[in-house]
């Protein structure tokens, strides 16, 4: 092996021990997160039921399923050194359907989630005049597409794979890109799973800023009242966006560019930004909890009840005990030092 090898093979342990530590320190407080907000929810029956929280919740949960049953993936094949672990063709095709799926429905979840928030807000009118099976509908439905759509495509891009033979690389992440990409299939892909929901994010997240300012700034006072009470929806659903654009917008920029300009368009930033779709559903629960702001109260009130409890020596406790007086049939008491 040449000094050459020698070195980039040192370069590339040290930044998969780099990634590795970077997902397993923001693992555990992820999931300590999630948990809060669930439990959150589960003990509110209030905002449990709240039309506006049922999308978030699922999101969540989606996020929760990632955060505890893929990421453990990639991690161990960062912890090895960039080796796959079991390498074995049925565990390749596993962990690609698997995470595309989960990539896909976070996607459409959350496009969801900005149509859904934009009506909430600008039409609340449509959504109180329909009947109470119809606005479970309206949110039930589109919510059940978002999280099949992914796994059936990718049931058969991957798992059935009609159009190629993929071939394994025990020694990259995913064992390879699947060969579908390569394909009319990944063309699809690429525009309906990928591009179509960030577009939707980015476009209705974009309306949703203009007109907040318009109502800000223009509209009269009584509508700017109105406008407040929208005000935690719109700030979660900004945080949210804003996260999720600021990786898939290059991800999407980067394939578009690979696909149509040239086979080297932004390479070299291609596996920074693949990195980076891991840390979406890591940092997503701190961001809910963040524009919670009554679950931050609560937490912080029991952190100051708990901070509060003093212990007090035995040696300097007094105890208060009743003195009877028989003669009198009186009740007094006294201070005995213990």
């Amino acid at each position: 092996m040449s000094t050459n090898d020698t070195n980039t093979s040192s370069d590339y342990s040290v930044l998969y021990s780099i990634k590795f530590a970077v997902l397993i320190a923001l693992e555990i407080p992820s999931i300590l997160v999630s948990l809060v907000i669930f439990a959150y929810f589960g003990s509110n029956r209030a905002a449990h039921l709240t039309t506006q929280n049922i999308s978030i919740l699922v999101l969540l949960l989606i996020n929760f399923l990632q955060v505890t049953t893929d990421l453990p993936m990639p991690m161990s094949f960062f912890r090895l050194n960039g080796i796959v672990q079991p390498a074995t063709s049925g565990y390749c095709t596993w962990w690609t359907f698997y995470e595309f799926s989960l990539n896909t429905i976070n996607g459409f979840v959350m496009a969801w989630i900005s149509i859904e928030r934009y009506v909430f807000i600008f039409h609340s009118s449509f959504t109180r005049n329909l009947s109470i099976w119809k606005r479970r509908a309206f949110q039930i439905v589109p919510l059940t597409i978002c999280s099949l759509w992914g796994p059936l495509y990718y049931f058969v891009t991957i798992i059935i794979s009609p159009m190629c033979a993929n071939t394994r690389y025990y020694d990259a992440l995913l064992c390879g890109l699947p060969c579908y990409l390569l394909t009319i299939w990944g063309t699809f892909d690429l525009f309906c799973d990928v591009i179509l929901p960030v577009l939707t994010i980015f476009i209705f997240n974009l309306i949703l800023f203009i007109r907040a300012i318009y109502h800000t700034m223009i509209i009269r006072r009584r509508v700017q009242n109105n406008w407040r009470q929208h005000r935690k929806m719109a700030l979660q659903l900004g945080l949210i966006s804003f996260v999720y654009l600021v990786v898939w917008v290059p991800l999407s920029i980067i394939q578009l560019g690979l696909n149509y300009i040239d086979p080297n368009f932004l390479a070299t930033y291609l596996d920074t930004f693949n990195f980076l779709v891991y840390i979406i559903p890591l940092i997503l629960p701190m961001l809910c909890l963040m524009s919670m702001p009554d679950l931050i109260k609560q937490i912080k009130t029991r952190l100051l009840t708990c901070h509060s409890i003093t212990v007090v020596p035995m040696n300097d406790t007094k105890v208060q005990r009743p003195i009877i007086d028989h003669r009198s049939g009186m009740t007094g008491s006294r201070q005995m030092q213990l």
